[in-house]
């Protein structure tokens, strides 16, 4: 026991933290900046005349905000390249597949040197670690975003209203679940055929737009009105998902996306990873909602959403800033594995996961173990470490 403790102190020593910081900072500029670190494609060069940036209309096509454009490598009068000169998927001469790091390499001088190794395809593996960290980000942040909203918001109704709070008119609930029936609908089917970020962005405006106006337009009656069980709802709802192993819940939900895609990861770690949220957000407002200064919002007049917004949802956030860091950490290690399982993303895609999978086929790549384990495991370290900084402090606070 006196060994664990000690290892702890020294876990959240100054210095370890600062250490984790900087590992964050880092792994978030490299995610964000990928595409400009590694990429085969000029930052900066005089195509036929003009001055632009190819690998900034690169990106741009990606997301689709532009059309993809084809270079002819004879026209470039100057050009300026990334630090790193290759993507991820770029697959080099044969003279270069499965160099490791240390090996004589056959390329056109030292800025063209692959220093940490290529796989069996002859892709650059810093290139690629690059990119997986791209993939781990997004994976990491939006997920827990998406998870933390959701959590958030079934949390704060399920501890506030409990299951007899929340009365509402008959029409306006048979009118409400068909718009949020549509619109789960609508979300859902459209992911076989990805359609891009903007198709669900106005999805999520519509809706809202319906709701908003059902609220708005609905006749204030209370008759013929009923009670929402919400609290039990959503504690039954969250038993059953604990109750099926994570794996089962996984495959089930990638059996559904018949196309792989990044966002397939982001949604189904989101679905996996609400009831932890929800779960803590429902025992801060139990512990909240009957204290003093909530029966005087009330006897003042404030409605029930007003005392949310004002009172439960800050004391809520704080409640769940704690935990984030974990749920990160823990979203970035679920997608290396199922990457490594060759489940979720493209397999065209690089990711930490794929990287670790291509080396238990070649075991004589120690490089594609080694770098990707170790971005892996100091990342995930490092969140952790801050995680239990954070908890720290909001234990303080209370």
């Amino acid at each position: 026991m006196n060994n664990n403790k000690l290892l702890y102190r020294q876990v959240q020593s100054p210095m370890v933290l600062k250490m984790a910081k900087w590992i964050i900072g880092i792994f978030l500029v490299i995610g964000l900046c990928s595409h400009f670190i590694a990429n085969d494609m000029p930052l900066l060069a005089n195509y036929e005349g003009s001055v632009s940036s190819p690998a900034t209309v690169e990106f741009l096509s990606d997301i689709g905000i532009v059309e993809s454009r084809i270079y002819d490598e004879t026209k470039f009068k100057w050009k300026i390249m990334s630090p790193i000169p290759y993507s991820s998927d770029q697959l080099n001469s044969r003279v270069n597949v499965s160099v490791g790091p240390l090996d004589n390499q056959e390329v056109a001088s030292l800025r063209y040197r692959h220093w940490l190794g290529t796989d069996q395809l002859g892709r650059d593996v810093l290139a690629g670690l690059i990119h997986g960290t791209n993939i781990a980000l997004k994976v990491g942040l939006l997920s827990v975003f998406f998870s933390l909203l959701l959590g958030l918001y079934i949390g704060l109704l399920s501890g506030y209203f409990g299951d007899n709070g929340w009365k509402i008119n008959v029409f306006a609930l048979l009118i409400g679940t068909l718009i949020m029936a549509l619109g789960l609908y609508y979300i859902l089917y459209p992911i076989i055929v990805d359609p891009g970020l903007f198709y669900y962005l106005i999805l999520t405006f519509i809706v809202t737009i319906l709701q908003l106006a059902l609220n708005k337009f609905i006749p204030g009656s209370k008759k013929p009105s009923i009670s929402l069980p919400i609290d039990l709802i959503t504690t039954k709802i969250i038993e059953v998902l604990n109750s099926i192993p994570t794996l089962f819940i996984i495959l089930a939900l990638l059996a559904i996306f018949t196309k792989p895609s990044i966002w397939n990861v982001i949604i189904i770690i989101s679905i996996i990873g609400w009831p932890k949220f929800a779960r803590l957000v429902r025992a801060e407002i139990l512990q909240i909602k009957n204290i003093e200064y909530i029966q005087s919002a009330k006897s003042i007049g404030l409605s029930d959403f007003q005392i949310i917004l004002r009172h439960a949802l800050p004391n809520a956030i704080t409640s769940v800033i704690s935990i984030s860091a974990f749920a990160i950490s823990g979203a970035i290690l679920l997608e290396s594995t199922l990457s490594f399982l060759g489940l979720g993303i493209p397999l065209d895609q690089v990711s930490w996961g794929s990287m670790l999978a291509d080396a238990r086929v070649n075991f004589s790549s120690w490089w594609l173990a080694v770098f990707p384990g170790l971005a892996i495991f100091f990342v995930l370290i490092s969140f952790y470490i801050i995680g239990n900084q954070l908890n720290e402090k909001m234990n303080a606070r209370h």
